[in-house]
């Protein structure tokens, strides 16, 4: 009998726009990677559910008076689990942002999303870069699909 160990390749290779996206930090050190689809058009509506849910993430906070800016007592055992609720809240809508199971932990794997920069909230900071982000990736590849478009109504 022939012993036919032939490996039978059953996929399918598609390019589906995503790219790798290092995240830096203000030196220029790499502190995350993520991967994203510029041309996804569901991200511009995950995102801004995301912002509208910001504060009922972090609305939790408000109950111990914690506000942006302020030093953290971690000592404080219900501060320690209500940071770790809002901090799990935030993870799965990051990761629901970017269809991945590990955006979040590109973002937030290495600070806290709730530790205080420059008096905010460190996921505040990375909101906004994110959403600047998707907006200017966006705005890239609807220019890109424009001019191939026109090129082909010529």
């Amino acid at each position: 009998m022939a012993n036919n160990n032939k490996a039978i390749n059953l996929s399918i290779t598609v390019d589906d726009g995503s790219r790798r996206v290092p995240i830096m930090n203000t030196d220029g050190e790499e502190i995350g990677v993520f991967r994203f689809h510029p041309t996804d058009l569901g991200i511009i509506e995950r995102y801004n559910r995301l912002a509208e849910k910001f504060d009922a993430i972090t609305e939790p906070l408000n109950a111990l008076h914690i506000e942006e800016g302020q030093e953290i007592d971690l000592t404080n055992p219900q501060l320690v689990t209500v940071l770790g609720e809002a901090e799990e809240r935030l993870n799965v809508a990051v990761n629901e942002l970017f269809g991945s199971e590990d955006a979040a932990e590109a973002f937030f794997g290495k600070m806290h999303p709730f530790s205080p920069v420059n008096g905010e909230f460190y996921a505040t900071q990375v909101l906004q870069r994110v959403g600047a982000f998707i907006g200017d990736q966006f705005d890239t590849e609807t220019k890109e699909m424009s001019k191939r478009a026109k090129k082909y109504m010529k």
